[in-house]
């Protein structure tokens, strides 16, 4: 399931922004967005338009181990493409790599599409801990205006396991 984190407006700390808590979790987004919290998922999205960010956790099968990032690579590589997949015949992912979130290791995907006529970007990355995959999502609306990613700036930044 794709789940959608963006965000526009202001984003930081403080009154600026709130704080949005899980199981294993804490991350921060932008103040005066709503939130939601469908199965296994904190969503907040905002007021004014399609930009939303929001951060899943599931139950992996078995513990991840360090020396299993390769493997788990390739299965990331592959959940992305199925989430490009759910996003419409023009998503595609356009960037892909890794980076660290927690201090731990992880991978990110930009994947482009369009919908209602506008020009979209889901930036999604996950973070594997033990037996849990976290799955942050930030949806943006691709213009000039870089309130967008700033929230999805604040919510990497933000994010702690606990």
């Amino acid at each position: 399931m794709t789940l959608i984190l963006a965000a526009c407006g202001t984003s930081g700390s403080g009154e600026d922004s709130q704080q949005l808590r899980g199981i294993g979790f804490t991350a921060q987004a932008p103040a005066g967005w709503e939130v939601e919290r469908p199965p296994r998922t904190v969503l907040a999205g905002s007021p004014d338009g399609p930009e939303s960010v929001a951060v899943a956790n599931f139950r992996l099968a078995k513990p991840f181990r360090p020396e299993l990032w390769l493997e788990a690579v390739g299965e990331l590589n592959d959940v992305a493409a199925r989430l490009a997949e759910r996003l419409g015949p023009s998503a595609l992912v356009v960037r892909s790599g890794s980076t660290t979130l927690d201090g731990r290791r992880g991978r990110r995907y930009f994947i482009d599409y369009r919908r209602d006529g506008l020009d979209m970007q889901d930036r999604v990355y996950f973070v594997l801990n033990g037996r849990r995959e976290y799955q942050l999502t930030c949806r943006i609306v691709v213009d000039d205006d870089d309130a967008d990613i700033e929230a999805c700036d604040e919510l990497t930044r933000s994010f702690r396991l606990v």
